[in-house]
């Protein structure tokens, strides 16, 4: 067991380390090292997706949905308390409404309004063909697309996000209950745009969950693969007819591939957070560069590299 961890921290910096291992050591031993790095690498993207909450859209500028928010808050208030409020079915809700009932423009042009999901799509349409933002609410989605009235190309969006099974984490009265109370209405605005967030953040939930997964999955496949193509390389480089090192099978070769993969992997974990914008490409690279370095420095093909035996 010591003899095995030995080889193992070695192998992390050892090119002929990694070789020992993947031909030496049980293939199992290849396969968890694998997974291990993939793992690893896929880490700073997933967490970044998961921080990735739809309120920080609004952190720097509103773009006006905050005081709509407000007028908002103040117009749900006087509608009657059986509409307009999440029915809770199980672990998830629903929002129980009519078309007719809420159907609101703000004094800034926002809109927002309750439509059945049928209807989504062409309401979601003609506020687009209007150039306003809109907050659209269904039994179980919330669209919302928020224009810049300031911009000069005012019909682009600013933000534009669906929140997918929208009201799991919503209480029956949560949408009805925005308004918060201040001692001037600056402070009744912040204090109600504060909670509106707070809000949006449970209703993003789900889809920020759902993005994560599809990120996560994505990432692993692209960096399994790259992992397998490396180990492929591996196995062509030494294909030689009078290489010395022809006599490693298929699986060492690939096997090499999954070794070397783990301090890429690792290092990952730290430059992703470091360099946010090319986390996605950091695994790939490092792992290319330590496939290029094995073959060049340890699987010469004049055999001064790794003692083949």
């Amino acid at each position: 067991m010591k003899e095995n961890i030995k080889l193992f921290l070695k192998s992390l910096i050892s090119n002929n380390a990694a070789i020992d291992g993947a031909r030496k050591k049980p293939w199992y031993a290849a396969v968890i090292i694998f997974f291990i790095g993939i793992i690893l690498s896929v880490i700073p993207t997933s967490v970044m997706e998961l921080k990735n909450h739809a309120d920080k859209n609004f952190d720097s500028n509103t773009f006006g949905l905050r005081e709509a928010s407000y007028e908002f808050a103040n117009k749900i208030k006087e509608t009657p308390d059986n509409i307009f409020y999440v029915a809770r079915e199980g672990k998830t809700g629903s929002l129980v409404a009519n078309e007719a009932d809420i159907n609101f423009t703000t004094s800034n042009n926002f809109v927002f309004r309750y439509v059945f999901n049928e209807h989504a799509q062409e309401k979601i349409n003609e506020h687009v063909g209007a150039n306003q933002s809109y907050v659209i609410f269904t039994e179980n989605t919330v669209y919302i697309s928020v224009l810049d009235p300031n911009s000069p190309d005012g019909n682009k969006p600013k933000a534009r996000f669906a929140c997918i099974d929208a009201y799991k984490k919503l209480e029956r009265n949560d949408l009805r209950d925005l308004l918060r109370d201040g001692s001037t209405l600056t402070e009744k605005v912040n204090n109600t745009w504060d909670n509106f967030k707070g809000v949006i953040r449970k209703l993003y939930r789900q889809t920020r969950l759902k993005t994560t997964a599809v990120q996560l999955g994505i990432s692993s496949a692209i960096n399994v693969g790259v992992t397998l193509i490396m180990g492929f390389m591996v196995w062509v480089l030494t294909r030689g007819k009078n290489n010395p090192y022809r006599l490693f099978t298929v699986w060492q070769c690939f096997a090499t591939g999954f070794w070397a993969a783990f301090t890429p992997g690792l290092l990952t974990v730290g430059l992703g957070f470091l360099i946010k914008n090319f986390a996605s490409m950091i695994f790939p690279l490092l792992l290319g560069v330590r496939v290029m370095w094995l073959t060049m420095k340890s699987l010469r093909p004049d055999g001064s590299g790794y003692a083949a035996n």
